[in-house]
C-alpha cells in the first residue's frame, strides 16, 4: 500500500468563498455524525437501570458492557487511522457509520447479558474508525487559526448526542416492559443516511487549509503562534511503527495523552453510570426518564458551554503563550476536581445540581483545544494516525476499564452482594467507588496540562518545518 496521502479531487473549488462555504457544509454533516455518533452510544446507558432489572444482571456487568464497547473501540482506532491517512478518509467515515448504525439497530434483538455484549462490541468497531478519520478531514477543511474553536463546536455534537441519548433511552425504557428495544431502531436507522451523505463529500488535500491561509498571507500562521525558527523538521516515517515511535517523541503529545488518560477515566466512569446513580432510592429516586432528561440536560447545557468557552479562551491566549491549547485544559480538569467531590457527598439535589453543572462545564473545556493541539504538533500526513495513537493510550489505560473498576467497586461496597441494585439501592455504593477513584484522577489531568503545556513552542515549530 502506498505511503503517499491521495490527491484532492481535480474538481475542488478554488474560489476562496466557495471553498469556506463548503467547508461549512463538511463541518455540519460532521456535526450531525458526531451527535448520532454518541446518541447511539449513550441509549444503553440511559435504559441500562430497566434494561438490567429485565435481563436480571448486575451493577458490575452494567460497567462491563459499557467497558466491551470502548475496548473494541480502543484497539479498532489505530488500524482504521492507520488505513485513514493512507485513503480518502470521507470513505473511512461513510462506512464506519453504516457498520455501528447496523450495531445499534441490531442491539434491539438481544434477549440476553451475552448478546448486549457482543452488540456493543460490534458497535465499537464502527465507531472506532470515524473519529481520527474525521479529525484529520476537519482539520484539512479548518486552518490552525481556527481549528480550537471548531473543533469545540464540533465537539458539541457529542454533548447534544449524549444528551439524546440518555433522553430517549430512559423514556423510551420507561413506556412498559420490553419498551427500550425501540429506542435502539429509531437511533440506529438515521446513520445509514448520514453515511451516504459523507460517501459524496469532497477529499481535501492534506495541509489544504494551513496551504491556503499561508498563500493568502505568508506571515499568517507565524504571527498566529509567534514560534520564531523551528530547531528541526519532523520526519514522517514510512512504516507503522516508526510512525508511532516519531509520534510518541513529540513531548507535546505524550503530555496531551498523559493528561487524558486520568481524565478521560473519569469522563468514562461519570457518563456510564450517572443516570443510573440518579434513579437509585438511596439517592436522589428519580425515574429512568426523569435521570434521562436531568443528567443529559446538564451535561449537554454545561459541557457545550465549557466546549465554547475553551475553544475561544485557547485561541484568544495561543496568540499570546503558544502552550494556551494545553495550558487551558489543565486548568479545567484541576478546578474540577473539589467541584465534583463536593457534588458526589452531598445529599442535597439543588447543589449536586449546581456542583454538577460547574464540573460538567469545567470538564468539557479540554475538548477543543486538545483535539486542536494534537493536530497542531504533527505533520499533516500523520494527523489520523495521531489522533489513532492518543486515542489509543488514552482510552486502553483512562476510561476502557473505568466503568467496569467503578461497577466492581460498587458491587463490593454492597455488603448483600447484589441485592441494592436488584432493589435500586446501589447509590450510596456507587457515591463511594466514584468519589474514590474521580477526584484524584483530575487532579493529576490538571497537573499534567499546566506543567506540560511549555513544550507545545518548539513542537509547533518543528510541525510546521516538516511541512
Amino acid at each position: 500500500m502506498s505511503d503517499v496521502a491521495p490527491i484532492a479531487n481535480a474538481d475542488m473549488p478554488l474560489d476562496t468563498t466557495k471553498s469556506s462555504r463548503y467547508a461549512r457544509y463538511v463541518f455540519l454533516i460532521m456535526f450531525l455524525i458526531n451527535l448520532l455518533n454518541y446518541m447511539d452510544r449513550f441509549v444503553f446507558t440511559g435504559a441500562a437501570n430497566v434494561i438490567g432489572k429485565e435481563l436480571h444482571f448486575g451493577i458490575d456487568q452494567v460497567g462491563f458492557l459499557a467497558s466491551a464497547f470502548l475496548i473494541v473501540y480502543t484497539l479498532g482506532t489505530v488500524p482504521l487511522g492507520i488505513w485513514a491517512d493512507r485513503a480518502k478518509r470521507k470513505n473511512v467515515v461513510a462506512i464506519c457509520i453504516a457498520v455501528w448504525s447496523i450495531a445499534t439497530a441490531l442491539t434491539a434483538l438481544a434477549g440476553n447479558f451475552l448478546a448486549l455484549f457482543l452488540s456493543r462490541m460490534i458497535l465499537g468497531i464502527g465507531e472506532a474508525g470515524y473519529y481520527p478519520a474525521g479529525t484529520a478531514l476537519m482539520s484539512d477543511y479548518f486552518s490552525r487559526k481556527k481549528r480550537a474553536r471548531v473543533m469545540s463546536y464540533w465537539g458539541a455534537g457529542a454533548l447534544i448526542g449524549l444528551m439524546l441519548g440518555y433522553i430517549i433511552g430512559g423514556q423510551v425504557a420507561g413506556i412498559f416492559p420490553g419498551s427500550w428495544r425501540w429506542a435502539f431502531v429509531f437511533t440506529g436507522i438515521p446513520g445509514l443516511i448520514l453515511a451516504w451523505l459523507s460517501w459524496r463529500l469532497r477529499e481535501p488535500r492534506r495541509n489544504q487549509a494551513d496551504d491556503a491561509e499561508l498563500e493568502l498571507d505568508p506571515h499568517s500562521l507565524a504571527n498566529a503562534t509567534e514560534i520564531g525558527d523551528p530547531p528541526h523538521a519532523i520526519v514522517v516515517p514510512k512504516t507503522i511503527l516508526a510512525q508511532f515511535g516519531s509520534l510518541l517523541r513529540i513531548k507535546t503529545m505524550a503530555v496531551l495523552i498523559l493528561m487524558q488518560i486520568f481524565a478521560f477515566f473519569v469522563l468514562g466512569a461519570n457518563t456510564s453510570f450517572l443516570p443510573l446513580f440518579l434513579q437509585q432510592s438511596d439517592v436522589y429516586g428519580m425515574s429512568s426518564g426523569e435521570a434521562g432528561i436531568i443528567s443529559g440536560g446538564i451535561i449537554a447545557v454545561a459541557g457545550i458551554a465549557g466546549l465554547l468557552l475553551g475553544g475561544v479562551l485557547s485561541d484568544l491566549l495561543n496568540k499570546r503563550y503558544p502552550g494556551a491549547r494545553v495550558l487551558v485544559c489543565g486548568i479545567g480538569f484541576l478546578i474540577g476536581a473539589p467541584t465534583y467531590a463536593l457534588s458526589v457527598i452531598t445529599s442535597s439535589l439543588p447543589l449536586f445540581l449546581l456542583c454538577f453543572i460547574v464540573t460538567a462545564m469545567l470538564l468539557n473545556i479540554y475538548n477543543g483545544p486538545s483535539t486542536a493541539a494534537t493536530q497542531d504538533v504533527v505533520p499533516s500526513g500523520l494527523r489520523a494516525s495521531a489522533v489513532a495513537i492518543s486515542l489509543l493510550l488514552a482510552h486502553l489505560f483512562g476510561d476502557t476499564f473505568a466503568p467496569s473498576i467503578v461497577g466492581v467497586l460498587a458491587h463490593t461496597f454492597d455488603p448483600t452482594h447484589g441485592t441494592h441494585f436488584a432493589n435500586n439501592m446501589a447509590g450510596h455504593d456507587l457515591q463511594l467507588a466514584l468519589l474514590i477513584t474521580c477526584p484524584p484522577g483530575l487532579i493529576i489531568a490538571g497537573l499534567i496540562g499546566i506543567i506540560g503545556s511549555r513544550w507545545m513552542k518548539s513542537d509547533l515549530a518543528s510541525a510546521e518545518a516538516a511541512e
